[in-house]
């Protein structure tokens, strides 16, 4: 570029804008003096609408600097400022914008660090960064950045560029040198105690935010993702959440110190410090705020969802906390905030509701003031009829399986209506979390509570000609357990049946004889694949405590002789069959052993191993011992209805036969029956 004498400027030069540069605009703070067609004004403005002002006074230095001839451009930044401000976004002055920067970088100008501050604080409107990377500055920034280029000051606007320009920026050529960018910014952050400076900084009663709040955020939240974070002061989280109580943040901001402080609640010591200080309330109001403000455009709306949902996973692990109950009773100012929540339209600040008080309903009185006082359950059981959100309906399943724990409670929450709602979840096949969620809850509300069992054995329809009334309830669930092939679910399922019948059989429930039997009755006619479930649970040998309940179930259901036929139809299987040899003989048959098969970490001492193996052998005892109570109620009740060879294996068992010969010669004997 030929350069130009080092004398005044010439009349073209002249002729353009002057900018008085009353101060400096690198400064975000900083009330920008400037004339366009001879009027002065003085005005703040917000940094993406005032960039073409501040690239004025860049390019206007530059000129003096390097006697660049810039011709009337300049004039063309006023008309762009004008149409920013209006929404328009001119690319055509953004490409000629490149030209000089491409200028000022082969003149290694000192000028170009101040554009590119003006790009990094412009870019924080994420309507530019589109066209940032359609007029080429991305792809100028990405270029430098190869060389060295300018370091920690170019690495932010790059970062903040890719966002919307990933086709661009992930080009092999440039990815390195980011990441080089970054480890060195990391390495400066930890050597040289940057979080803890800042904090000070923050702390300081003389320090007044403004616009500077976000830019120490930006800080704050890289070098506390950084093993430094332990060093920060123990007042680092209180001092910026009563900054953001007392600074009117920008929306644009707010993103980012929300995520902030999310970061720093990564810490247990915060987390505690959170409690205690009773900052929730300030979190919760800044999450009420992600709504009522326009924070960026459309597509900030992805990174806000995902920040909402961490936020709502870290109040739900702080929640869980005894600490948090005790400072939170329930006529705190917080849980009535979150009571309104519940019925907000926005899913996430439902969910962020159900989770916290699900968690504070641990306790009996708890549970009883929410459901029979403020009669919660019916909010969640109105707001689950809207099952467009599957993320808010596992979390309302979740808090209503806790406020269904105490036994009054269960008879308030186990209605008909209430499972009509439950099985409607039964049929989303592309929810499992959801349905097993669903099947959770179905099974407290049955546990100890013969009415909710009567409720689960109603017909789907009252009209007695419609095929519906030959269903109920628990038809749907016997339908899910064939259906899916989520394991987690298959176990609920067959938990919630071994419920059932310890629910029938237990002898607190005061019924009469007559009920007992009518209930029986209902229950193994119209499910006659009632003992499916159970049989699963037996033969599956990573879950000895699952194992252990099948065998008590089948055990409760043979019984009476309509459950033990159901029990027989199972027992034709030659896997379920084999678990019942191998259990009373404690041989392993097929594959199926009476142990449980563990991985062996080698991290187990060997007094743990110890115990863990005294802890299998009772249980194995047990299961041998309602095994043997299984094969007698079989006998007692359908054994003039079986074969002779079924009923002669059962006898043998009686009797005990537990050699590895004897053991296998039975299931000899069992497969020659089936003709197999």
């Amino acid at each position: 570029m030929e350069r130009q004498p080092s004398s005044a400027p010439s009349q073209e030069e002249t002729s353009g804008t002057n900018i008085d540069r009353t101060t400096s605009p690198a400064t975000p703070s900083t009330e920008l003096a400037h004339a366009f067609g001879g009027l002065v004004v003085k005005e703040q403005l917000p940094m993406a609408e005032r960039m073409f002002t501040s690239l004025a006074v860049t390019f206007q230095d530059a000129r003096e600097t390097h006697r660049i001839n810039l011709g009337d451009q300049l004039n063309r930044l006023q008309r762009a400022d004008e149409n920013s401000r209006q929404g328009n976004r001119d690319i055509e002055i953004l490409g000629w914008i490149r030209t000089v920067m491409d200028q000022l970088r082969l003149l290694d100008s000192e000028h170009l660090a101040e554009a590119v501050n003006t790009f990094a604080n412009a870019s924080r409107d994420a309507s530019w960064r589109l066209p940032f990377g359609q007029s080429g500055l991305l792809d100028f920034f990405l270029q430098l950045s190869t060389t060295g280029g300018l370091d920690g000051a170019l690495l932010a606007p790059t970062l903040r560029f890719i966002d919307v320009n990933r086709e661009i920026a992930i080009d092999p050529e440039y990815v390195p040198p980011i990441i080089g960018h970054l480890e060195r910014a990391q390495h400066a952050f930890r050597t040289r105690g940057l979080c803890p400076a800042l904090v000070n900084v923050l702390f300081d009663a003389s320090f007044e935010p403004g616009p500077l709040l976000p830019y120490i955020c930006t800080l704050l939240e890289f070098s506390s993702q950084q093993s430094e974070v332990t060093a920060c002061p123990e007042h680092s989280l209180e001092t910026i959440m009563q900054l953001l109580q007392e600074t009117e943040a920008d929306p644009n901001d707010l993103l980012l110190i929300i995520s902030t402080v999310n970061v720093f609640l990564q810490q247990e010591r915060f987390q505690k410090q959170f409690i205690e200080r009773e900052l929730v309330n300030i979190l919760l109001d800044l999450m009420a705020r992600t709504y009522t403000q326009e924070i960026g455009g459309p597509e900030a709306e992805e990174e806000l969802s995902y920040l909402r949902n961490s936020i709502n996973q870290t109040l739900s692990d702080i929640s869980a906390t005894g600490v948090f109950a005790n400072k939170y009773p329930m006529n705190s100012q917080l849980v009535g905030s979150l009571i309104r929540w519940l019925s907000s339209t926005r899913a996430q600040m439902r969910i962020c509701a159900y989770l916290v008080l699900g968690n504070l309903a641990r306790s009996d009185p708890v549970c009883l003031e929410m459901v029979r006082q403020l009669r919660l359950h019916e909010t969640l059981f109105q707001m689950l009829r809207d099952q467009s959100d599957m993320q808010a309906a596992y979390a309302a399943l979740g808090f209503l399986r806790n406020l269904a724990l105490p036994a009054e409670n269960k008879h308030i929450i186990g209605t008909l209506q209430s499972m009509e709602l439950i099985s409607s979840f039964w049929s989303l096949d592309l929810n499992p979390q959801v349905q097993h969620a669903s099947v959770a809850l179905l099974r407290q509300l049955l546990n100890g509570c013969i009415g909710s069992v009567r409720w689960l054995l109603e017909s789907l329809s009252p009209d007695q000609d419609s095929p519906a009334h030959e269903k109920t309830y628990l038809s749907l669930l016997l339908l899910l357990y064939g259906r899916t092939d989520d394991v987690s679910t298959k176990v609920e399922i067959g938990r919630t049946v071994a419920t059932i019948c310890r629910c029938i059989g237990s002898s607190s429930q005061g019924l009469p004889p007559e009920s007992t039997s009518a209930i029986l009755h209902r229950l193994y006619e119209m499910h006659p694949d009632i003992a499916r479930p159970l049989a699963m649970m037996i033969t599956q040998n990573r879950f000895p405590i699952i194992r252990s309940e099948g065998w008590f179930a089948l055990a409760l259901m043979a019984r009476s002789k309509e459950g033990s036929t159901a029990v027989s139809e199972v027992l034709q299987q030659m896997e379920v069959f084999g678990a019942l040899v191998s259990t009373v003989t404690g041989q392993s048959i097929n594959g199926h052993s009476p142990s449980t098969q563990r991985p062996n970490t080698g991290n187990t001492s060997s007094t743990d191993s110890e115990s863990r193996l005294e802890q299998e052998r009772d249980m194995q005892a047990k299961d041998r011992e309602n095994a043997l109570v299984l094969v007698h109620e079989l006998l007692a009740n359908t054994g003039d209805d079986m074969s002779v060879i079924r009923r002669s294996i059962l006898e043998d068992l009686m009797r005990g036969s537990q050699s590895p010969e004897g053991a296998q010669e039975l299931m000899t004997r069992a497969q020659s029956e089936d003709g197999s």
